[in-house]
């Protein structure tokens, strides 16, 4: 009966079995972990958006837990959510300052006018807990995009994600397991970034 499942395995081809572990034991089955998303909860959201070509800056986000490596992690998440972001072509150029932390809003909304640009996106990690490759991970962001002319708040939108493995099944002779990715944090902030990205790209008309 082993020797008939190992040999459907291999009919299925490299794809499918880059997932499966065959042992002295039986067969493991790694399933990848799924990220679990929160609704993305929109607070503030244009009447309507300038036609004027989009230039945008982002600056480090800022992390409302107090712990040792907060800038840090301030600096990956917004690095995270501006690539994601670019992937999406929300804008047609956005810079990012990775320099100086979080400023506060009046020292970003200036450094956004002293490098030409109309937009300035800004963020806060409500929530960060890594759980590393055996844990769970999850992270909360809420994000601000102000439109710098005017200094006015067009956009605030918060959401949440989540990731974990989960506990091994064993069935008759394969054990089912949920597999982490290599950087579970990564994932689940892009993931997230990507949410937010499609959720204010609706109101620009894509």
């Amino acid at each position: 009966m082993k020797y008939f499942i190992l040999c459907v395995l291999l009919v299925a081809g490299c794809a499918t079995m880059e997932r499966y572990d065959v042992n002295l034991y039986g067969i493991d089955y790694q399933d990848d972990a799924e990220i679990l998303m929160g609704e993305l909860v929109e607070a503030v959201t244009p009447a309507s958006m300038p036609d004027t070509g989009h230039r945008a800056l982002i600056l480090p986000f800022a992390l409302r837990q107090d712990m040792a490596v907060r800038k840090d992690v301030g600096r990956e998440m917004a690095d995270i959510f501006r690539r994601s972001w670019l992937e999406r072509r929300v804008f047609g150029a956005m810079e990012y300052d990775p320099s100086q932390p979080w400023p506060g809003l009046n020292q970003a909304m200036s450094l956004a006018r002293a490098k030409g640009a109309n937009i300035l996106v800004v963020g806060n990690v409500s929530q960060f807990y890594e759980g590393g490759g055996t844990g769970r991970t999850s992270v909360g962001v809420t994000a601000e995009v102000y439109w710098v002319p005017d200094g006015t708040l067009i956009w605030s939108a918060a959401q949440a994600a989540a990731m974990e493995a989960g506990p091994a099944k064993d069935y008759v002779l394969v054990r089912s397991q949920v597999r982490l990715p290599e950087n579970p944090t990564y994932a689940v902030m892009r993931a997230l970034s990507l949410s937010m990205a499609d959720g204010f790209a609706r109101h620009l008309g894509r």
